[in-house]
């Protein structure tokens, strides 16, 4: 959500895809050294993870070495936050893109500042842009059976984009757009992958934190406080050191925003370990 720690705003809907199921877990040594090999066992890892944190989380993975998904714990029905600004990005691309035509100066400066530093007037602009009507057909084409998309632009309105709904699978499904689909062209993709890569410091818990300099991460968050916890959710791109996945997690943090940090930070470091191999 809004600009740096705990901010503002953020909206989708989606379905089923073919996964191998698994879970990861805890240790301090890398995945790999723990004998985390295969889905069973990074099911495993992750559940014993968990079980040392207050809150919940689940996540879903496509490993790009083998097509092959992996799901553990996976939500329906989450809040999105600022992860839904993923798709109204596409989305602004897919409009010009059908008009033949480029982004605009102040299109590129919105969706940079949308994207980079989670600015919620930002995103309100390119939402109004883009019109709930497209937002939800773009949805819809790309696959996104599971996200229900709203596209009002009254903080935390109950129809607020914030407040549309999706899940792990839609969230991969979204980032698979950009990695490896072909619905936007080519240089469409790279543009929006490239404001992913420069997020603001301060925004890349979760898959950005932790991980070897080598590694080059993309990626978009999204957080807010509800009633029942602090929502820490995250999706992205991540290669180097022999991996190429896109990772999405969502979760819930009964102990607030700094500690869900800790806990999705640990999460994705599992994960990234235990990908040294294509998981069986």
């Amino acid at each position: 959500m809004g600009t740096s720690a705990p901010g503002r705003r953020e909206v989708v809907r989606a379905g089923s895809v073919g996964i191998a199921l698994g879970a990861l877990g805890l240790g301090a040594a890398p995945a790999a050294a723990a004998g985390v090999d295969t889905p069973a066992q990074l099911t495993a890892a992750l559940d014993r993870y968990m079980a040392t944190r207050a809150g919940n989380a689940g996540l879903m993975v496509r490993d790009n070495r083998t097509g092959r998904y992996f799901a553990w714990r996976p939500p329906l029905n989450r809040h999105t936050h600022s992860t839904i600004k993923v798709l109204v990005l596409i989305t602004t691309l897919k409009i010009m893109q059908d008009r033949g035509q480029g982004l605009t100066s102040s299109q590129k400066s919105l969706a940079s500042r949308m994207i980079r530093s989670s600015d919620n007037d930002a995103t309100d602009a390119l939402v109004r842009f883009a019109t709930l009507r497209r937002l939800r057909i773009v949805a819809d084409q790309i696959g996104l059976r599971e996200t229900t998309v709203h596209g009002s632009t009254v903080f935390r309105a109950p129809t607020w984009w914030g407040h549309s709904t999706s899940s792990p699978r839609d969230l991969v499904q979204t980032m698979n757009q950009l990695v490896l689909g072909t619905y936007l062209t080519s240089d469409r993709r790279a543009y929006a992958r490239s404001l992913m890569a420069s997020v603001t410091p301060s925004q890349t818990w979760g898959l950005g934190d932790g991980l070897p300099s080598s590694v080059h991460v993309e990626l978009k968050n999204g957080w807010g406080p509800r009633s029942d916890g602090y929502r820490l959710n995250g999706v992205g791109h991540v290669s180097g050191q022999g991996r190429s996945f896109q990772l999405a997690f969502m979760s819930r943090s009964h102990n607030g925003y700094g500690y869900g940090q800790e806990t999705v930070n640990r999460l994705c470091r599992i994960v990234f370990d235990a990908l040294d191999q294509p998981l069986a």
